[in-house]
């Protein structure tokens, strides 16, 4: 084969090859740390405590995600200035990589299937 078959043709197959883990993640177990606030809820993977870095996923918890966070509530004071931190391994569907959420500021989203464990966690002193 000459050069001008073979270049192209191995360009596409590295394309190809580099744009598969762009694709997005289905039925998947993720182990990180759940950040909600008042109009943002976000998932830090791989993290394992307080000090959770990097870029999180914007996370699309399911009911039963929102009853234990719930139940974690007791003060109608915490309802109004609701933050909370948890320490999370869930099962869940990871979308392609894009922009999401409001302004755009997020890569991709998590969307939760179902908790396999969540307990909470006292972040005030460590942040």
């Amino acid at each position: 084969m000459s050069a001008d078959r073979i270049i192209p043709a191995l360009l596409i197959s590295v394309l190809a090859f580099a744009l598969i883990p762009l694709g997005g993640n289905k039925n998947q177990t993720f182990d990180g740390v759940i950040v909600m606030n008042f109009n943002t809820d976000e998932f830090y993977p791989n993290a394992k405590d307080c000090n959770y870095r990097g870029a999180p996923y914007v996370l699309l918890p399911n009911a039963r995600l929102r009853e234990i966070v719930t139940n974690e509530i007791t003060d109608v004071a915490d309802v109004r200035l609701f933050h909370g931190t948890w320490r999370a391994k869930l099962n869940g569907n990871l979308s392609h990589i894009g922009w999401y959420k409001y302004r755009k500021t997020y890569w991709r989203e998590l969307s939760v299937n179902c908790v396999v464990d969540a307990a909470s966690i006292s972040c005030s002193d460590a942040r």
